[in-house]
């Protein structure tokens, strides 16, 4: 098994080059470039540009460089001294939006932090000193962790109105005693592109919760004060830059180390003294990198629970108030989903302006204001076609080569261009075991998706079609009366704590076996799915009544391929069925 990127590059060249432009090839296109030369040199030079690489020291250590720069630029950032008028005004809009954000109705967004407990939940990773990933583990059978005393206070005293939390919390003490205070996260890093990680931090288990917490409650507030819902608000996105890239009217803006950047300064300049003095007690000061620990200038870090939701509130405000400040505030003028910022192009100039003086840094490769191409939130757009390339990372198994296989054929789906070359490597590298044919609506990882043209599955005789599927082997931990059993990996175990096991049920994560009969005589009550670094895969019968079908719901790169569009791409791409 296992490809090499230099093969599966080539071979992609070769499916490409007769499209390929005659000079160097610039993102932004150059005049006279047509949508095929585009998108096929779009393509290769982004198939393996976020290949994982086997050693990733020279890639962690790009990341850390630039979080420590980022970190640096933050601790010396200041509002201009002597600036422009319109700086000025700039300033004194963007804290109007958010003021009026932060008080809906003249009274504060956050009144206590029971408001924050109350909506507060769990983060799907792990959290300093915590036991696995789950809600149960890191809340019930673990010591808790929190750089503020009075926090864990005010949890103790939300506990003490809900009995069985109460219960819980009050058996978990008695077994792991008072939380550990720490003076902030861990740092760690995971794959990004060849070229540089993703650094992430990891919270303590208390700080989590309640940064989760006021996420809640901002993200309901984006929705309400600038009609952004970070539900759907990619798919806001995905439309306006297809109008940008067709009639020039809306920019994409992406931004460098953009939640890294935004400093403790900018913060007490532009939030409210309550608003800003609770992100500091949320927050973590510090976090630790090998074993150092490092201040932190910026208000938080990736992994932070309120990072995501934080930054879109600045980026917001900051561009509402430039199209306030022209007038040109109404339906549709601007979106913004994190980072992702999309604005109308006769304001561009003053949101990068505005950007650039509160600290911020655009990324000239994934900033658009001319030209045909526009990119956001996933999608990329060429004069209104979808462009967007594919990524492969690894091949190192089986099922990374179905994902492969899967996501070439639809790129060639929705441009057009084959890739024969391509597919038919990651095709041959495959064993007869894992050639599965799969329908269109089953998973990436489970076979190779193809239609009813290519493949002639078995019938059940009842129109419904028989296949074979792999599917991902779930890591769960077996709830059986005063014990917990955890998957093999696991590392430790969990204390059984009974209101613990029900705060789990009442949140959803705790699912009860069924009482067939063949579980009756099981000894185990109860499962809880969690994350696991290892995957394992299995391989069931299933059956469908609709192989031809692709869901309405279903996008890729932003749009609804046709039947037609696929049907040709699979039949030209892979071989002919033996």
């Amino acid at each position: 098994m296992g490809i090499r990127p230099d093969a599966l590059y080539s071979a992609v060249y070769d499916d490409v080059s007769k499209s390929l432009p005659n000079s160097n090839f610039d993102i932004r296109g150059f005049p006279g470039i047509t949508y095929r030369q585009f998108a096929s040199s779009y393509l290769l030079n982004s198939v393996i540009r976020k290949w994982i690489p086997e050693d990733t020291r020279c890639a962690d250590a790009a990341a850390l460089g630039a979080f420590t720069s980022a970190n640096d630029r933050c601790r010396d950032w200041s509002f201009p001294t002597v600036c422009e008028t319109i700086d000025e005004a700039i300033l004194g809009e963007t804290k109007r939006q958010i003021d009026n954000f932060l008080h809906p109705g003249g009274e504060p967004l956050i009144s206590s932090y029971f408001d924050l407990f109350g909506s507060g939940r769990p983060g799907p990773g792990a959290s300093v000193g915590s036991r696995g990933t789950s809600y149960y583990g890191k809340y019930f059978s673990s010591k808790l962790a929190t750089t503020s005393s009075y926090l864990y206070e005010e949890y103790k005293r939300y506990c003490d109105w809900i009995p069985f939390l109460s219960d819980a919390e009050c058996l978990r003490y008695e077994r792991f005693g008072s939380p550990s205070l720490v003076t902030g996260s861990r740092c760690s890093f995971v794959p990004k592109t060849t070229a540089a990680s993703r650094m992430i931090c990891v919270e303590p288990s208390l700080n989590m919760f309640v940064q989760l917490g006021l996420a809640t409650h901002l993200e309901r507030r984006l929705n309400q004060y600038f009609g952004i819902d970070l539900k759907t608000q990619p798919l806001v996105n995905h439309r306006l830059a297809q109008l940008g890239s067709i009639d020039g009217s809306y920019s994409t803006i992406d931004l460098s180390s953009a939640s890294d950047s935004i400093s403790l300064r900018l913060c007490e300049m532009l939030f409210p003294k309550w608003f800003f003095e609770l992100l500091l007690v949320l927050r973590s000061r510090t976090t630790e990198i090998g074993k150092k620990h490092v201040p932190l200038f910026m208000l938080s870090t990736m992994g932070n629970g309120f990072t995501f939701p934080i930054q879109t509130l600045i980026f917001a405000a900051i561009t509402k108030a430039c199209l306030v400040l022209q007038e040109q505030d109404g339906k549709d003028s601007f979106s913004v989903f994190g980072d992702d910022i999309i604005c109308k192009t006769s304001v561009f100039r003053l949101v990068s302006r505005a950007l650039n003086i509160f600290g911020f840094t655009t990324n000239p490769s994934k900033t658009f204001f001319e030209g045909p191409f526009r990119e956001s939130c996933g999608a990329d757009w060429f004069s209104g076609q979808p462009v967007r390339p594919v990524f492969i990372r690894k091949l190192g198994t089986p099922f990374d080569c179905m994902v492969a296989i899967n996501q070439l054929n639809d790129w060639s789906a929705y441009t057009g261009i084959p890739l024969r070359n391509a597919v038919r490597l990651l095709y041959s590298s495959l064993g007869q075991k894992f050639r599965t044919f799969v329908p269109f609506e089953s998973n990436m990882d489970s076979g190779i998706r193809v239609p009813l043209a290519y493949h002639r599955p078995k019938s059940n005789g009842n129109q419904s079609f028989l296949y074979k599927s792999w599917l991902r082997r779930p890591s769960r931990l077996l709830i059986m009366e005063g014990n917990i059993r955890v998957p093999g990996g696991f590392r430790g175990r969990l204390d059984y704590n009974p209101p613990g096991l029900y705060c789990s049920f009442l949140l959803g994560e705790l699912g009860v076996l069924s009482t067939s009969s063949s579980q009756r005589k099981s000894k185990y009550f109860g499962t809880i799915m969690i994350r696991h670094d290892l995957k394992l895969f299995r391989s069931r019968l299933l059956c469908t009544p609709r192989w031809d079908y692709i869901p309405i719901d279903s996008l890729t790169n932003g749009v609804k391929l046709s039947w037609q569009q696929w049907e040709t791409a699979v039949g030209t791409n892979l071989p002919n069925p033996e």
